[in-house]
C-alpha cells in the first residue's frame, strides 16, 4: 500500500498533486492509512481502468469530502484508502492524461468497500465555457467549446441517469457547439452532460451540470415558430385555407394567424380567438374574389409569449370578381389555383409587369373541371402594359405542354373599356377567346398552344400586332362583321389563319410563316374581303387558299411551292410577287390554281411568277397580257434577314411598286 506518489511519476499537470502531497507530509496527514480511525470509519478499495480495461497507473483517487484521503494508484490500478465516514460517499478519480470521472460507493463503518472497477477516459481535448444561454419552461438552449474540431451529443434527464439524448448533425465537427434541449417541465432541475470525440477516436465526456426550468408564469422565452405553413383553396369560392406543421412545446396555447394584401406590409389579427393545438389550419372566409393574400402564423404559449413567423405564404382568390380588382407588380407574381370570371359589375386591371401564373388543375372544380378558365362575362378585363413590361399569363407548371389551362374569354362583353396590349399568352387551349366582345386587342404574343385566337360573332373590330408561335391552328375567324386582322404573324403553324363565314374581313400586312398546310384559309359569307399586303414563306404548305366569295388579293408575296387556290368566283389577284425558292421540291408545283377551270378560263393580273413551270404557273385560269417572270431582287439577299421579302428597288417601277409593302423587316424573332 503506497503512502504517497512516486516522485519520478509526478511532472506536467501533476505539479499541483506534489504541492498537495508536500502539504499533506507538513500537516502530518497520512493518505493510504492512519491511525486515529474511530470505529464509525470504514474503507474502500477497487481499481481505475481505462476504456480499453487496462491499468491506470498513478491515478489520485481522494474522497470528495475530505480530499486529505487519497490514494494513488499501483501499476495495477489498484487503490486503497481508510478513514472514510460511513454512508453513501462520492469520489473523485484524476490522472494525467485522462478526463476526472467520479464515482459514488456505500461506505460501512469499521469494514471495507470493494467498489469495483472505474473506467476513465483519456483526454485529447478540453471543454470550456459550458453555458446554459437560453431556458424557459419547456427548453433549455447548451452552448459549448471545445480546444479541438468534435461532434457530440447530450445526454439528459430528471436524475444523474439522464435517459434522454439530442444530437448535433453527424459529421459535422466544430470548436463552438449548441443544442436545444426541448420537451421539458417546468419548475424542474434537470441533469445533463456533453458525450463528443474527435474524428476517428473515440467518445469524451464533460462533467454532469445542471440546468432549472423555469415556471409557466416565470418563462419569457417564445415558442417556436409554426413551420410547414402552406396555403390552398378550400374548394369553394371566396375561400382560403392556411394549414401548418403541428408544434412540439410542451406548453403550446394555441396558434395566431396575420394576413395582408402587401408581402411588406401591416399584418393584422383575422380573429382574436385563439386556434387550438391538433387544429393546424385555419379558412379565411372574409376574402374577396380578385385579391391576393400574404398570411403569417405565430405560437402562444401558456405564459402568452407570442413566436415570430417561419415562412410566408399566399394566394389570389379565385371565383367570381364583381368589384374593382387591381394587380400590381409589388404582389405579382399572381398564382391562380382555380378558375377566374369577371361579371357585368367587375373589373380587373392588370399593371405593367405583372406575371400570373396558372395552375394545371382547376382548385375550385367548377366550368372545365379539368382546366383553369380565365373568364371575361359581361365584365371588364383592362391589361395594358404600353411599351413597358409584359404583361404574361402562364403556365406554373414547369416544362409546361399545350393546353396546360383554357386561355383567356371575352363572352358577351362589348364595354369598349376592355384592353389587352403587350400581354403574353402561352400554354393554353385557346390563348384568347373573343365571342361578341369589344375592346382592344394589340401587341399580343400566343405561344406554345393548341388554338392561338378563336374571334367570333364581332362587329367592327381589330386584331393588330399578334404574333402566334408553335400554335397548330394560329387564327380562327367566325361570323364576324366588318373584321380587321393587321400586321399580325403567324410562326409554325399547321394552319396560320381559317375564316368562315365572316361578313367583311381585312387581312392587312401579315406573316405567315412556316406553315406546314396552310397560311390562310378563306371562306367568306359576303361583305368586302380583302387580303393584301400579306407575306406567306413556307416550303411546304399552301399560301392562300380562297373557298367562296371574291375577295381582292393584291401587293402579297409568296415563297411557297403552293401559293393560291381558288375554288370558286371571279377573285381580283393582282399585283403580286409569287415564288418558289423555298420550295422543298425545288421547283414551284402551283402558281394561281382555279379549280373551276371553266371556258372562258379567268385571268388574273398582273402578277410576277417566278419558279413555277409554264404549266404549273397558272392552272385552270391564265395570266394578263401585263404580267411579268422577272427575277426580282429582294432585301433578305442583302441584310441576310430570311423573311426580309422587300424588294430592293421597286419593281415593276417607281410608280406602283408590287408585292408587300413595308418600312420595317416583316418579322423579327
Amino acid at each position: 500500500m503506497r503512502q504517497s506518489a512516486r516522485s519520478g511519476k509526478i511532472s506536467g499537470a501533476f505539479a499541483a498533486l506534489a504541492a498537495l502531497l508536500a502539504f499533506v507530509a507538513f500537516a502530518g496527514i497520512i493518505g493510504c492509512s492512519g491511525s486515529n480511525v474511530t470505529p464509525r470509519e470504514g474503507s474502500i478499495s477497487g481499481k481505475i481502468i481505462n476504456i480499453s480495461e487496462k491499468p491506470v497507473e498513478d491515478a489520485l483517487v481522494t474522497w470528495a469530502y475530505d480530499r486529505t484521503r487519497w490514494c494513488l494508484t499501483d501499476e495495477n490500478g489498484a487503490y486503497f484508502i481508510d478513514g472514510i465516514g460511513f454512508g453513501e460517499q462520492d469520489f473523485v478519480v484524476e490522472a494525467f492524461g485522462y478526463r476526472t470521472a467520479s464515482f459514488k460507493a456505500a461506505v460501512y463503518s469499521g469494514s471495507n468497500t470493494a467498489a469495483g472497477n472505474v473506467k476513465m477516459e483519456a483526454r485529447s481535448f478540453d471543454y470550456q465555457e459550458i453555458k446554459v444561454t437560453e431556458v424557459s419552461s419547456t427548453h433549455a438552449v447548451v452552448t459549448w467549446k471545445t480546444t479541438d474540431y468534435t461532434n457530440g451529443l447530450i445526454e439528459y434527464g430528471e436524475t444523474d441517469s439522464l435517459g434522454r439524448v439530442v444530437r448535433e448533425e453527424s459529421g459535422v465537427f466544430s470548436t463552438s457547439h449548441s443544442l436545444k434541449i426541448t420537451g421539458l417541465t417546468g419548475a424542474k432541475t434537470y441533469y445533463f452532460k456533453i458525450v463528443a470525440n474527435r474524428e476517428g477516436r473515440p467518445a469524451e465526456t464533460s462533467s454532469l451540470q445542471t440546468v432549472n426550468t423555469l415556471s409557466t408564469l416565470e418563462d419569457r422565452t417564445p415558442p417556436a415558430s409554426p413551420t410547414g405553413v402552406e396555403i390552398a383553396l378550400s374548394g369553394r369560392p371566396g375561400q382560403l385555407t392556411v394549414f401548418w406543421a403541428a408544434s412540439s412545446d410542451t406548453d403550446l396555447k394555441g396558434y395566431q394567424v396575420y394576413r395582408s394584401e402587401v408581402a411588406n406590409g401591416v399584418f393584422s389579427l383575422i380573429s382574436n380567438t385563439l386556434i387550438a393545438r391538433g387544429q393546424e389550419r385555419f379558412t379565411d372566409f372574409t376574402v374577396t374574389t380578385g385579391k391576393k393574400y400574404y398570411y403569417r402564423v405565430t405560437a402562444v404559449d401558456q405564459a402568452g409569449n407570442e413566436s415570430g413567423y417561419n415562412n410566408l405564404v399566399s394566394m389570389m382568390v379565385p371565383g367570381n370578381i364583381s368589384t374593382e380588382v387591381r394587380w400590381t407588380r409589388a404582389n405579382s407574381p399572381y398564382h391562380v389555383g382555380g378558375d377566374v370570371s369577371i361579371s357585368e359589375t367587375g373589373r380587373l386591371l392588370i399593371d405593367a409587369g405583372v406575371e400570373v401564373l396558372i395552375s394545371e388543375t382547376d382548385g375550385l372544380r367548377s366550368g372545365n373541371e379539368n382546366l383553369v378558365e380565365f373568364n371575361v362575362d359581361g365584365g371588364v378585363l383592362i391589361a395594358s402594359a404600353g411599351g413597358s413590361l409584359p404583361i404574361v399569363f402562364a403556365s406554373a407548371k414547369t416544362g409546361p405542354e399545350k393546353g396546360q389551362w383554357h386561355g383567356i374569354s371575352f363572352k358577351n362583353s362589348e364595354n369598349t373599356d376592355n384592353t389587352l396590349v403587350n400581354v403574353s399568352i402561352a400554354d393554353a387551349e385557346t390563348a384568347l377567346h373573343i365571342d361578341k366582345a369589344k375592346g382592344t386587342f394589340s401587341a399580343i404574343a400566343i405561344s406554345n398552344s393548341s388554338t392561338g385566337v378563336i374571334c367570333e360573332n364581332t362587329s367592327g373590330l381589330t386584331l393588330g400586332r399578334i404574333t402566334v408561335k408553335r400554335c397548330p391552328i394560329g387564327m380562327e375567324l367566325k361570323s364576324n362583321a366588318s373584321l380587321l386582322v393587321s400586321e399580325s404573324s403567324f410562326v409554325h403553324p399547321h394552319t396560320g389563319i381559317n375564316s368562315q363565314s365572316n361578313d367583311g374581313l381585312k387581312i392587312i400586312a401579315c406573316n405567315f410563316l412556316e406553315y406546314t398546310e396552310n397560311g390562310l384559309i378563306s371562306n367568306e359569307s359576303g361583305g368586302i374581303i380583302e387580303f393584301s399586303d400579306n407575306l406567306f414563306v413556307s416550303p411546304l404548305g399552301l399560301g392562300l387558299k380562297i373557298q367562296q366569295q371574291s375577295p381582292l388579293v393584291e401587293y402579297n408575296t409568296f415563297d411557297s411551292p403552293y401559293c393560291v387556290q381558288i375554288a370558286v368566283g371571279n377573285s381580283i389577284v393582282r399585283k403580286n410577287l409569287l415564288m418558289a425558292d423555298r420550295s422543298a421540291f425545288g421547283t414551284g408545283r402551283k402558281g394561281i390554281e382555279h379549280l373551276a377551270g371553266t371556258l372562258p378560263l379567268i385571268k388574273f393580273g398582273p402578277n410576277n411568277i417566278q419558279g413555277f413551270a409554264g404549266d404549273t404557273a397558272y392552272i385552270g385560269c391564265e395570266a394578263t397580257a401585263d404580267s411579268k417572270t422577272d427575277d426580282v431582287l429582294l432585301m433578305k439577299e442583302l441584310t441576310g434577314d430570311i423573311y426580309d421579302y422587300r424588294l430592293r428597288q421597286a419593281y415593276p417601277d417607281l410608280t406602283d411598286q408590287w408585292g408587300i409593302r413595308r418600312e420595317s423587316i416583316p418579322f423579327e424573332n
